[in-house]
Parts: structure tokens; sequence; C-alpha cells
């Protein structure tokens, strides 16, 4: 496969429709995209806002670019996806296994940790525990059964590769990152095991995202009350359980509270983030507070917990959100 096969330059196709700021933006992109080396500073400048409908054909490179799937070096991409094609044919063939055959030591009820069958059996538990939150994932986007089957390997493969348990949450980032290469308008892009990898770097940098931490609520908390003390001490007042947010929206950085164009343009913004995703994360979540304060502000606890959990039925600029979210994460850089 050649670096033609990316075809950058059909990035700017078919203009139908798109207003003439996106136009912009995604030649200004393709610009950088045309250098042999991408300048990455000059491409997270240009994309701090996240994709829209309009320009989110350039999603699928910016994010291996980002996440650092894809070297800067643009002669490389080809290489990359080949050779990860091969490696993750062979990690399907050698880690998901059919039940192993009869031996003279070994037998379906053996505990010992050495023990194809049992192994076999710890396997298929872990199957199952995964499949039970994938039936229910995405189904409007990922409800075929070749996408269910797809996350379900993906997940399955990264945690025995990285010998860690199963928890809810990896199933939302999966099934972003699956749908981000699925739906790519670059069919070279569209594979599975670009998923799986750009996955495997997600949770090499969110290992402990799935851990309550307590500071963490505790600094937030203080962000908001230093921001908006009324705000805040409405909520407080209202016995708002901070931790309840930080499960919801930090743990699983709003993959899931959003129709999956608006999660996806969030994570746009979290990737440009580089060094810097928590105290973003900390800005944007203080920020759709304040777009909801209106309501949240004469709400009592379970109203309050009503908008707060259910963000997609609400009235959110999600625009306005990202861009107060940057003015806040610069005001708190000055503090």
């Amino acid at each position: 496969m050649l670096n033609q096969d990316f075809d950058i330059e059909s990035l700017s196709q078919n203009f139908a429709g798109i207003s003439n700021e996106n136009q912009q933006l995604i030649k200004d992109v393709q610009s950088i995209l045309r250098n042999e080396i991408v300048d990455e500073d000059g491409l997270i400048k240009l994309c701090q806002q996240g994709f829209t409908n309009q320009t989110n054909r350039l999603r699928g490179i910016v994010w291996r670019l980002l996440l650092g799937y894809f070297p800067l070096n643009k002669k490389y991409w080809s290489q990359v996806i080949m050779k990860n094609k091969d490696n993750y044919n062979n990690i399907k063939i050698e880690n998901i296994k059919k039940a192993p055959p009869q031996k003279k030591n070994d037998h379906p009820l053996s505990r010992n940790t050495d023990s194809d069958w049992n192994n076999h059996f710890q396997d298929q538990q872990l199957w199952s525990k995964i499949q039970k939150d994938v039936i229910r994932t995405r189904v409007k986007e990922l409800g075929r059964e070749e996408y269910r089957e797809m996350l379900n390997r993906i997940l399955f493969l990264c945690c025995k590769l990285n010998k860690m348990d199963y928890v809810q949450g990896m199933n939302e980032f999966a099934a972003l990152i699956l749908y981000m290469c699925m739906s790519d308008p670059n069919e070279k892009l569209q594979n599975e095991s670009d998923a799986f990898y750009c996955f495997m770097i997600l949770m090499t940098s969110l290992k402990n995202n799935f851990q309550l931490q307590k500071e963490k609520v505790r600094a937030f908390q203080d962000l908001l009350k230093k921001v908006d003390w009324k705000l805040h001490d409405h909520l407080v007042n209202q016995k708002m359980d901070f931790s309840i947010l930080y499960v919801k929206w930090f743990m699983i950085m709003f993959a899931q509270d959003f129709h999956i164009d608006d999660s996806l343009r969030i994570w746009d913004c979290l990737f440009c983030q580089k060094n810097n995703r928590e105290e973003f994360l900390f800005c944007l979540a203080i920020s759709f507070l304040i777009q909801l304060r209106e309501d949240l502000i004469v709400g009592d606890f379970g109203s309050i917990l009503l908008i707060l959990q259910n963000l997609e039925k609400q009235d959110i600029n999600l625009s306005e959100v990202i861009q107060r979210a940057q003015l806040l994460q610069k005001e708190q850089k000055k503090c």
C-alpha cells in the first residue's frame, strides 16, 4: 500500500453544504498533512475546537497522529498499518481459541494455572463479561453483529495481553475509537487493527482512570467554587455528591452521555490537550455546569441529578462549552 492511498487531496473534495470557515479549516489541515513531517503543534492549533459533521473527515488521520499511532513522518504510515494488521491477526489466532484438545495430564476440571482447560474457561468468563456490556454499547451506531464482534475482540485482547480485568467504561472508550475507524471516508483506514492499537495506546495513558480518586473530586469542587461560588454552594446545599460527576464525566471522559458525534468532538479537544488532558476535563465539566446554570441554580436534588445524568437531552451549545472551557483553562494558568 502506498502513501497515496491516504489520498490527502480528497479531503478537500465535495464541499457542498460546508461553510466557508469549515472549508478553510479542512484546507489548512490538508496543507499540514501534505508535508512529509507533520507539524503537530500546528495541527493541534487548528483542531482544538474539535470537528463537526462538516469537518469530521479529518478525524481519522488526526486522532492517529495525536495518539501517537501514526509517526509524524508520513512516509511510515502505510508501513504502520500493514505491520499492525499482520500483528493483530497473529494476536487473534494466538489468543482467541476454541476448546483445547484432550491431554493425558489435563482435563476440563483442572484448576492448575498451566492447564489449557483452566485458561480456556477463564477466557470464556472474560469474553462473557465483556459481551454483557458490548450488546448495549452504542447500539444505534455499532449494533451490527460484525461491529459487536470487533468491539468484543478489542476489549478481550486488550485485557488478556495486559493481564488486566475488564471494567465498565472501557467499552465506551473502545466504542468511540472503533466507530472513528469504521466510519472513516478513507476505506484504507477502516480496519479493526487500527482501532485495537489506538485503544491500547489510550488505555496505557488511562490505566488509573477507573478508580475513584477523592482528591481529584475535591480539586474539581474547589475549582467550581472559585469560578462560580453561588452555583457551588447551591449544589452543596442540595447534597449533591460530586463523586457522581467524577464517575460520569472524568472516569469515562464524556464518552457516554452524548450523541456519538458530540462525544467524538469532545475527544477531538481532549486529544489536542496532550499533557493537559485532566486539567481540560475539569474546565470542560465546569463549563457544562455553567451552560446549565439557569436550571441547576433553582433545582432541588432530584431535578439537578436528572439534568446532569441526561446531558444528551439538555439544550447545550457544545461550541460555547468548548470555547468557555479553553478560556477558563487559560485563566487558571495565569493564576
